[in-house]
């Protein structure tokens, strides 16, 4: 079944399953950081295109971080540094 997923989606979902043990809000958060920081703009894109289309496949936490990410509530600093620090 996973292999029928967009890869965004399937990417956003092992993001979330990294970060869901946090608050949701810190989770979506470090989520959106991660997107902002690591993906192309063409994926992220993407994944607020199936956003907007109200795409079932992409889950709560995965949304809120694409909201997040849309209103610019990821962290700056973070963003900038390299990462592997």
């Amino acid at each position: 079944m996973s292999g029928d997923l967009p890869a965004v989606i399937r990417l956003g979902h092992d993001l979330v399953r990294n970060f869901e043990a946090l608050p949701p809000e810190k989770a979506s958060a470090e989520v959106a950081t991660h997107i902002r920081k690591f993906w192309d703009p063409r994926m992220r894109r993407e994944l607020l295109g199936l956003v907007d289309a109200g795409d079932a496949r992409v889950g709560t936490l995965l949304t809120r971080a694409a909201q997040d990410l849309r209103e610019g509530d990821v962290d700056r600093g973070e963003v900038r540094e390299p990462s592997g620090g």
